[in-house]
């Protein structure tokens, strides 16, 4: 029944949106482009670089950045809703949008013909699986809901960096083949960069002197809704010889563990930064295994819940077929490996090659080629979606 009370309040809120909307569209699209994001309330490091590719490629264009967290408080929903309205009317007066994740008013409105919605993700692919994946799963949506938030509807193209990732991402948005474009986020062109490394590095170990002399392990879970892994997390401390070695535990924001402080750093200091400090990496189903790959350092998987996380979850890779030498459920062969220095490096090799392609450079610039297709005042737009729906048709089906 409360379900059913639910599904009929969406619908009504969805109805008077939607009438909303109407009249919002009767404004002109402007030559603009429009960031959303539900993720974080500032803009992340993938939005950064595309506003300032496109800055530096003509000013004129305007950019609206629309981030902004959906949190559980009363208050905090209450100021989503007004989030809500204005991002209704960017996208309204848009001719690009693009998120990175579900967003509400992408999903369920009725939008201008010729408006391009391209989904890039928050994450360079997908280890665990999620969106139409996991219905009814206990870590996943319920059909109901999902069918009625119309979730992942409406986009024109998804982002995937590379055909293995594509085959999830047609699964999870439960989109056409063709609508997806083969491109590595732009984060990776941040993490690839060697300059910024080298300044990096050295403003990290002037903050964190403790960390010079010492072989850093970095630690990165994904986050998981009920279960406690203060356990496991334990056993990974205790196994650490930590004369030899220092520890950085990087959280999911959304993770509430305690008594890890003590192996945490600033939070200045983003996933993607503590990824080119490291020398060794340890996840479980976390994408950023995908980012960390290529890097070419030593990445490992500490999979103790395997089983469990199967059921309540699912998984898109086999850890223990496609890197067998790295992934376990007990903490001791991983670290035992890497007392050992013993890696397999060629696994690591096939792994990233499979899951983010070989060119995996310059993806700034490419997405941002594909936008301006759009951003174009002077391209024509039946012209353009012919000829990138052959373009993405030649790369999903090589």
């Amino acid at each position: 029944m409360r379900t059913k009370i639910l599904r009929i309040g969406i619908f009504i809120g969805k109805q008077n949106l939607n009438f909303i909307y109407f009249f919002m569209k009767l404004f002109p699209t402007k030559n603009k482009i429009s960031l959303l994001s539900r993720q974080a309330d500032s803009e992340s490091i993938d939005f950064k670089y595309i506003s300032k590719e496109i800055v530096k490629r003509n000013a004129n264009i305007e950019i609206k950045e629309l981030c902004k967290a959906l949190r559980k408080e009363p208050l905090e929903r209450l100021k989503y809703c007004g989030y809500i309205l204005k991002c209704m009317y960017h996208i309204a007066t848009s001719k690009v949008c693009l998120l990175d994740g579900y967003s509400i008013p992408i999903s369920i409105l009725k939008h201008k013909k010729n408006l391009e919605i391209i989904q890039i993700w928050h994450a360079s692919g997908a280890i665990k699986k999620f969106g139409y994946q996991s219905l009814n799963k206990k870590e996943g949506r319920g059909i109901g809901v999902a069918k009625v938030m119309q979730m992942h509807k409406n986009y024109s193209h998804v982002i995937a960096p590379s055909k293995a990732t594509a085959k999830f991402y047609e699964e999870a948005f439960n989109i056409e083949k063709e609508k997806i474009v083969l491109n590595g986020l732009p984060r990776l062109d941040y993490i690839l960069d060697k300059e910024q490394e080298t300044v990096l590095t050295k403003k990290f170990y002037k903050d964190y002197p403790k960390y010079k002399n010492k072989k850093i392990i970095l630690y990165v879970p994904t986050f998981r809704k009920e279960s406690d892994n203060s356990t496991y997390l334990k056993k990974l401390i205790n196994s650490i010889d930590f004369s030899k070695y220092a520890l950085i535990i990087k959280p999911h924001p959304l993770d509430k563990t305690k008594n890890i402080f003590k192996y945490t750093v600033n939070k200045k200091y983003s996933t993607y930064d503590l990824l080119k400090i490291a020398d060794y990496i340890i996840t479980d189903y976390s994408a950023v295994a995908f980012e960390a790959s290529i890097l070419d350092k030593p990445l490992y998987f500490y999979v103790y819940d395997v089983e469990e996380y199967e059921k309540v979850r699912g998984l898109n890779v086999n850890l223990f077929k496609e890197m067998k030498s790295s992934t376990s459920k007990n903490i001791k062969d991983i670290i035992k490996n890497i007392e050992n220095n013993e890696y397999n490096f060629e696994e690591l090799e096939k792994f990233k090659t499979k899951y983010m392609g070989k060119d995996y450079f310059n993806n700034t610039k490419k997405l941002v080629d594909f936008i301006f297709k759009y951003l174009d005042k002077d391209a024509k737009d039946e012209g353009i979606k012919e000829e990138t729906y052959k373009h993405n048709k030649e790369k999903i089906n090589a």
